[in-house]
């Protein structure tokens, strides 16, 4: 999407220097994106103690991933990670 804004030169330049970014739309992109990451971690972090997991069924949920991996990739591919 193409939109005008106006922002402080020198915090654009602070960013672009801290970010690697090439160029002034990369910056600003990788702002946004770190903004929206940090605002779910927010809210997920809210979530904390809030919500009952069902540990047995995390862990044969994982069981089941590394088996299903196992049949796909063979055993060698898993020790390769």
């Amino acid at each position: 999407m193409r939109t005008n804004v106006v922002l402080d030169e020198a915090k654009v330049d602070v960013l672009m220097r801290l970010t690697g970014a090439r160029t002034k739309t990369a910056a600003v992109a990788r702002a946004v994106d770190e903004q929206i990451r940090r605002e779910k971690l927010r809210r997920l972090a809210s979530m904390l103690g809030k919500v009952d997991i069902d540990e047995e069924a995390v862990s044969s949920l994982g069981a089941a991933e590394a088996a299903k991996e196992k049949r796909v990739f063979g055993e060698e591919h898993r020790d390769e990670r």
